[in-house]
């Protein structure tokens, strides 16, 4: 393994069984089989089993914070739990260079009848951390958990939220190599997170590695600088967060159906562009898709959806109803989309969200949001959505994302999405700065 890859997983698979009693029967047909020298055959599923990970590969460097996202039953947490040493992979292996911390699941490594304090050595001592470490360190994982006077009563007591704190302090001051965090950290009031990201953030700095498990992708997008997407154990993708969290988006609305072949890639439900393009009518009102002739267009969009109403043009204008690419901080544009149906739509939703260029998402809205009841439309029927928006931002970079949906009484339906469609640039009207331009009225007044 390369000295500066300190994670490394290779075709790992693990199974469970659905019930208890076929865990208990396998169980005891294990240890017997083992007993005599015989191979168990944990590469082949038996009856009621089913594999929580499969044939899953990556690694992760040091210094790396890798997000793991996917559907819930995806694998995550029993891979984050593979890496931590608690499930061992039936099949494939796991290489760990380093001390890893993991805060995986709340309460884990803690005796509910002891004290915190005595957790504290217990859990710093399951981490590995002697007891001379411990003492040298506990004043400052007591000062940064802060649960108060709950120090010396017995952690049954606690609530989930001091569970966390505990938990992580612990975790991030036994100095780790590697630190597995899972989706725990929801579980903290907002100043402790922020305090734990801070942390996080120190630890990246000082060549730490980090994986985090979470479905709050704005979590993942400013914390992990590669992703990996899982979805019914399988490994769907690995790429840039914001390449990764559109996938996961478009997994979860059911726009993309799964192919176990070629390792699992998601297969968008087809859109046949270049039929619709070259569609030969009579009819006035079939219209072509014009978006990619627009100055503002994004080539590297992210569009999925199943086709029964399609995105084929948009504009982006300031408020003299003028084409631009690019608007003062604090101006106003004003976004429209054309979208064509073909085929009957009984409730449309039509939405935008602004971007950043890393796909943080900074503002959102749409038709049913906005109490907006979008009639009916029929086959060929054609309508524009128009969003004046005022452009609140700090100079840089922006995208617009524009999609249009179906309510069905199974939810909501992905017709056409388009993330990243349009590109507008921000530029400078004061000196302030941040992320967002709040042009505040700044006054002095002198005396009392």
């Amino acid at each position: 393994m390369f000295d500066d890859v300190v994670i490394n997983v290779e075709g790992v698979s693990k199974k469970f069984s659905r019930s208890l009693k076929h865990v208990m029967f396998y169980g005891a047909e294990d240890i017997v089989k083992n007993l005599f020298g015989l191979q168990s055959r944990s590469e082949q599923l038996r009856d009621g089993e089913f594999w929580a990970v499969n044939n899953v590969s990556f690694q992760v460097k040091r210094g790396e914070a890798l997000g793991l996202i996917g559907p819930n039953g995806s694998g995550k947490s029993t891979l984050l739990k593979m890496l931590n040493g608690i499930f061992m992979p039936d099949k494939g292996k796991i290489e760990i260079n380093g001390r890893v911390g993991a805060l995986i699941e709340v309460g884990a490594g803690f005796h509910p009848m002891l004290t915190g304090r005595e957790n504290i050595y217990v859990n710093g001592a399951i981490l590995g951390m002697a007891k001379k470490e411990i003492d040298k360190k506990f004043d400052e994982i007591v000062d940064f958990a802060d649960i108060g006077d709950f120090l010396d009563a017995p952690v049954k007591h606690y609530s989930s939220g001091m569970y966390v704190r505990l938990g992580f302090s612990v975790a991030v001051h036994c100095e780790p190599d590697i630190l597995l965090v899972d989706e725990v950290l929801a579980v903290g009031d907002a100043q402790f997170q922020m305090k734990c990201f801070r942390k996080m953030a120190d630890l990246k700095a000082a060549g730490r590695t980090i994986v985090l498990v979470s479905h709050d992708m704005g979590t993942i997008q400013k914390n992990a600088k590669r992703v990996v997407l899982l979805d019914k154990g399988f490994m769907c993708c690995e790429d840039t967060p914001k390449y990764v969290i559109n996938k996961y988006l478009a997994l979860i609305s059911g726009a993309f159906e799964e192919t176990r072949g070629q390792h699992n890639r998601l297969k968008p439900i087809s859109i046949d562009i270049e039929a619709v393009n070259t569609k030969k009518s009579s009819e006035a009102n079939i219209q072509y898709d014009l978006c990619q002739k627009r100055k503002n267009y994004n080539k590297n969009e992210f569009r999925y959806g199943i086709g029964t109403a399609r995105i084929i043009d948009f504009e982006v204008l300031n408020s003299d109803k003028k084409e631009i690419s690019s608007i003062s901080s604090n101006d106003k544009i004003i976004f429209r989309i054309n979208v064509k149906f073909y085929g009957n739509v009984e409730k449309p939703i039509l939405g935008v969200i602004v971007k950043t260029k890393d796909g943080v998402e900074l503002y959102g809205i749409n038709t049913l949001y906005s109490d907006i009841d979008v009639k009916p439309q029929k086959d060929k029927d054609n309508l524009w959505a128009e969003y004046a928006i005022n452009v609140n931002l700090q100079p840089g970079d922006y995208f617009l994302s524009a999609g249009v949906a179906e309510m069905t009484s199974d939810g909501i339906l992905p017709l056409d999405r388009r993330y990243d469609l349009a590109h507008i640039a921000v530029i400078h009207s004061d000196k302030s700065f941040g992320i967002v331009n709040m042009n505040a009225d700044v006054r002095i007044y002198s005396g009392n």
